[in-house]
């Protein structure tokens, strides 16, 4: 099993598998040129529909990270380092409500590091 899927996670089910492939990639457990798991294949093995899945590769396909090939399958075609900037533009989309949040809010940028440090070494 490479990786779990959170069922109650407010994050939709095909970005939970873009993310733990992206994060795969990223950490070297999948290289360039490797094989992805089937569709029907990853589906039954996190217990997924198989359109979830799909969702998911076709989504990488349009990201550049992945490519389907007939009679392979999907490859990886995205170095580590490019899957590390993909992440952080990731990331940055996903922090700005937040950030504008709370700095509508009053919280300037020390609390807001602070707050993440501790988060980070915690983790």
């Amino acid at each position: 099993m490479w990786f779990k899927i959170n069922q109650r996670s407010s994050v939709p089910i095909y970005e939970q598998i873009k993310d733990n492939i992206k994060n795969l990639i990223f950490k070297r457990e999948i290289n360039d040129g490797e094989t992805l798991p089937s569709i029907r294949e990853l589906a039954n093995e996190i217990r997924v529909n198989p359109n979830t899945v799909s969702r998911a590769y076709r989504e990488l396909e349009n990201e550049g990270i992945i490519l389907a090939r007939q009679g392979i399958g999907y490859l990886v075609i995205t170095k580590p380092k490019m899957i590390k900037t993909i992440l952080i533009e990731d990331a940055k989309k996903e922090l700005m409500d937040i950030i504008i949040k709370l700095k509508n809010s009053g919280v300037n940028i020390e609390e807001l590091k602070e707050v993440i440090e501790k988060l980070w070494k915690e983790m």
